[in-house]
């Protein structure tokens, strides 16, 4: 035997591209056997082409992971995640709600009533401006902290931990996106109208109504993304550098407040997402050490690559 085929046979397998193409798969099951149609915007074919795009990417940082090394599949890994990850949950607008039709929202706001005898996005009107504004920024903010929180780890621990950070919020997205195939459900904010404008002091509102409008697909509730991967975040954080915790721990605790205050999750999308986070991350770490990814030792330890 050659030795670079010694070396390609030694390479880690590719975890990240699997957990990628297992998605895939449950999306094309859905759009290809799920009843649908009757609903404007239903187009299960185009949903079904954008996600090919999304695979082609997929499928070359499996072959740069597999062919060249782990290392040189890192970057392109990482600009997967920030671009594929959007675009595979803007295209399942495409697909929902046609495929599961049953209004979940009303199931949930019956629910938030039960827990806490109101709508919790009532009680916005008690808090001061400044809080409001900080919890709209913090919110505003997610996909920020969760690339930060892998970069932190690779700062403080190295490469490794940066890839295995990386491979945790990969499989953390796609985890909650499957759930909104399952349970597509509107957020509060598309279903009930504030009695009185939330304002903050500066940018709450304009950012707000940003969000709002740039939002293709409105069924995100459950489980609540936000919830499950702030969680994730600061799960990296805690395994890979602490010293960072407690500058991202405030704004954390603020976007975790933030999806009922301001009306973007029901309790219940965040009770599944909080109760995710840790088995779906510890399911992909296992995943990566049963394909023989490399160690990523936590707090400051270096290991290469």
């Amino acid at each position: 035997m050659k030795a670079g085929a010694c070396v390609a046979s030694a390479l880690p397998r590719p975890t990240s591209e699997r957990i990628w193409c297992a998605y895939f798969a449950c999306v094309l099951a859905v759009a290809v056997f799920a009843p649908g149609g009757g609903s404007d915007g239903y187009a299960p074919w185009l949903c079904a082409a954008v996600h090919a795009v999304v695979l082609a990417a997929v499928v070359a940082c499996g072959w740069l992971a597999t062919r060249r090394s782990p290392a040189a599949a890192r970057v392109p890994r990482a600009g997967l995640a920030i671009v594929g990850l959007p675009t595979v949950f803007t295209a399942l607008c495409w697909l929902l709600p046609a495929v599961h039709p049953e209004p979940y929202e009303w199931w949930f706001l019956a629910v938030d009533r039960a827990l806490v005898g109101a709508d919790p996005g009532a009680f916005v009107r008690c808090l001061p401006a400044w809080l409001v504004e900080a919890m709209q920024v913090s919110y505003g903010a997610f996909y920020g902290i969760c690339a930060l929180s892998a970069i932190a780890a690779g700062l403080a621990s190295g490469p490794a931990a940066f890839d295995r950070a990386v491979l945790l919020l990969v499989g953390g997205f796609l985890a909650s996106y499957l759930g909104y195939l399952l349970v597509p459900t509107l957020g509060p904010n598309r279903v009930l109208a504030f009695d009185h404008d939330v304002l903050g002091v500066w940018i709450a509102a304009p950012l707000r109504a940003t969000i709002d409008a740039g939002e293709a697909n409105p069924w995100d509730c459950f489980p609540s993304g936000h919830t499950m991967m702030t969680l994730t975040s600061l799960l990296i954080l805690w395994r890979w550098n602490r010293r960072w915790l407690p500058w991202l721990l405030t704004p954390c605790l603020l976007l975790l407040v933030s999806t009922v205050l301001l009306r973007y999750h029901w309790l219940v999308d965040v009770a599944a997402g909080a109760l995710l986070a840790w088995p779906v991350a510890r399911g992909c770490d296992k995943l990566a050490d049963r394909d023989g990814w490399a160690p990523a030792p936590p707090l400051g330890g270096l290991s290469r690559s």
